[in-house]
């Protein structure tokens, strides 16, 4: 044996060494993020699970409104469905076939349509945005210089496999954008999750194909970064709200663009047992302090409103979804009187307030524990 083989076969035998198990690497970002969603996601299509009425929903209503030529698009190419795209087999890969009409159609937010599936879960679908957007901060940097991390190993391929099927470099570019943002929607989640999991509501995240029908039946395919939900049975914090005494602030202002200010009221809907409002001050006051920490940690603003807040009735829990994390000096909630950081924070604390719970009171359940 030649002096080059015999170090060919040392090197072999070093590079195997250092490939058991007391060598390799900790799971990565994505392993630890899909832990468990598996299990919270598993449907038996053979189990029919009767559906959640929508009066226990948590639907605000205003948001299911659209204008006139949202309604007329949506009438003349309606969504049908949607499926999961990876790679598989050296080519692209559908699956998870998601059955979606528009009287499915739940709400809309800043990013995504929401759509009720036949199973109990829910299905946001993402807007299409442009990378002007102040979502697009430091954080959809660090995604972008590190997609791998975030991505799963078929979603990485996917992405480079469509991006060679391409001519265009503008198209190319889409492809790019659509999967960085997939991961940034991941990186938002994760950051959040890890430091209050239980009051997190589980998502897992995906690149979808959304399929409309168009003219001749032709369909209309479009990819976009997509997620699902369990659904559950609640209402959104705002529908706590009793609109009752305006505020004033001039006669210009309170005629074209009238205030109300926030009076809760939590027995809208029932009764509700001292023990679990003590449990959900306790749980706000943690949310609260997340807010805080994000914001002088890493200069991030937890976008929170009262309708990303769900009280989960019967059982009077606290859950929060589909917030995103805006960099400070880019995000404007518009008013020009208060920070974002004192608007939510206010808002939590005024529903806390209407508990009429004593410090005492909150501060003997957070010895206790969650």
């Amino acid at each position: 044996m030649s002096y080059f083989e015999k170090f060919k076969n040392w090197k072999e035998k070093v590079k195997t060494f250092f490939k058991t198990r007391n060598f390799e690497k900790g799971p990565s970002f994505i392993e630890l993020l899909e832990k468990g969603l598996e299990k919270e996601f598993f449907k038996d299509p053979n189990i029919s699970l009767p559906p959640i009425p929508l009066e226990y929903l948590p639907v605000d209503m205003e948001l299911r409104k659209s204008g006139f030529i949202r309604s007329l698009y949506e009438k003349i190419f309606p969504i049908t469905y949607v499926m999961r795209i990876t790679y598989k087999y050296k080519s692209e890969f559908l699956d998870e076939f998601m059955p979606v009409t528009p009287n499915d159609f739940l709400g809309r937010g800043s990013y995504k349509f929401v759509y009720r599936l036949p199973w109990n879960q829910v299905l946001k679908i993402g807007k299409s945005k442009l990378l002007s957007d102040p979502l697009f901060g430091s954080l959809y940097k660090k995604v972008s210089k590190e997609l791998e991390s975030y991505l799963k190993p078929e979603e990485f391929e996917l992405k480079n496999f469509l991006q060679k099927e391409l001519r265009y470099e503008s198209n190319k570019d889409k492809i790019e954008f659509h999967f960085r943002r997939l991961a940034l929607e991941r990186l938002h989640y994760w950051k959040v999750k890890t430091l209050i999991p239980d009051l997190v509501l589980p998502t897992r995240h995906f690149m979808g194909l959304r399929f409309r029908k168009g003219f001749f039946n032709f369909p209309i395919v479009t990819l976009t970064p997509c997620d699902n939900q369990v659904l559950i049975p609640g209402k959104h914090l705002k529908e706590f709200v009793s609109l009752q005494e305006r505020e004033k602030k001039n006669l210009f202002k309170d005629f074209i663009s009238p205030t109300w200010k926030l009076n809760f009221d939590y027995q809208k809907f029932g009764e509700i047992p001292k023990a679990k409002l003590k449990r959900i001050a306790f749980n706000f006051h943690r949310v609260i302090e997340t807010t805080r920490y994000l914001l002088q940690s890493e200069k991030l603003i937890l976008d929170l409103h009262s309708e990303n807040i769900i009280i989960v009735l019967p059982e009077f829990e606290l859950k929060i979804f589909d917030f995103h994390l805006f960099d400070e000096y880019l995000y404007d909630i518009g008013t020009g009187e208060k920070q974002p950081l004192e608007e939510h924070i206010e808002t939590i604390q005024k529903f806390i307030s209407s508990f009429k719970l004593s410090k005492k009171e909150i501060q003997e359940r957070s010895h206790v524990g969650q």
